[in-house]
């Protein structure tokens, strides 16, 4: 005996919702999984761009530690926009070949262990070898990266407060501008770096070495903002002009 047709009716109407439901389901899964896979693109995106600023930084704390501008010229012969205090570095490239060794007495005088905390800005940012330990930690962790980090970084041991960094530029006149040689984007802060100089005696080098070494640590920004800051990477390099 045949169903009424009423029921058939209903029947099928019940299959279509389940089938409507299934496909907004399915639809809203892969319009999820496109926006998580924009936002995965749109990070990695951002912490490129953090590290060839960060990649600029290690290059300008170079020309920093050499007294140069970022065109080549030295910085004591035709001024920059900030300059260094006469003689902590080279003047010209006769003083240059000379100046970064160990027998010179001036750079015991250069390299401070809080970095020039709360001193003038041609003081900042050079730190000696002993800085690890009057900080308390690795100084770069009690750096203050300008980078609205919560919690803030601070110094533990001897500084007990967040010790300064450069702003690319700041010694060398170099502009800011993307990788691409155009303006950055805009919201993006310059990248940042500090300097730790060690003599060959510092690193445990057995002998009468004269050769100066420089670890520089820099950090390049992107322009999301979160919690916990600014998206940020850090870099690390060793520079010896010799």
């Amino acid at each position: 005996m045949m169903k009424p047709t009423s029921s058939q009716h209903g029947f099928v109407l019940i299959t279509s919702l389940i089938f409507l439901i299934v496909l907004s389901i399915l639809g809203v899964m892969a319009m999820r999984g496109s926006l998580f896979e924009e936002r995965m693109a749109a990070n990695d995106r951002d912490r490129a761009l953090a590290r060839e600023y960060a990649e600029m930084a290690l290059r300008d704390a170079e020309r920093d530690i050499l007294g140069i501008r970022f065109n080549g010229t030295f910085c004591a012969a035709v001024g920059c926009g900030t300059l260094r205090p006469a003689g902590t570095r080279p003047a010209n490239a006769v003083d240059a070949g000379n100046f970064w060794i160990a027998a010179n007495p001036i750079v015991d005088d250069i390299a401070l262990e809080d970095g020039g905390l709360g001193q003038a800005m041609p003081l900042q940012g050079v730190y000696s070898a002993e800085a690890s330990t009057a900080c308390g930690m690795p100084v770069w962790s009690g750096a203050n990266w300008e980078d609205n980090s919560n919690p803030p970084r601070a110094c533990a041991g001897t500084i007990a407060a967040a010790v300064p960094t450069i702003r690319y530029g700041q010694f060398t006149d170099a502009p800011f501008v993307g990788p691409d040689g155009v303006a950055a984007p805009q919201g993006i802060p310059p990248p940042r770096y500090m300097i730790e100089v060690f003599k060959a005696a510092d690193l445990g080098i057995i002998g009468s070495s004269n050769k100066m070494f420089f670890r520089i640590t820099a950090v390049g920004f992107g322009r999301t903002a979160g919690p916990a800051g600014l998206t940020s990477v850090t870099l690390q390099s060793v520079f010896s002009p010799l």
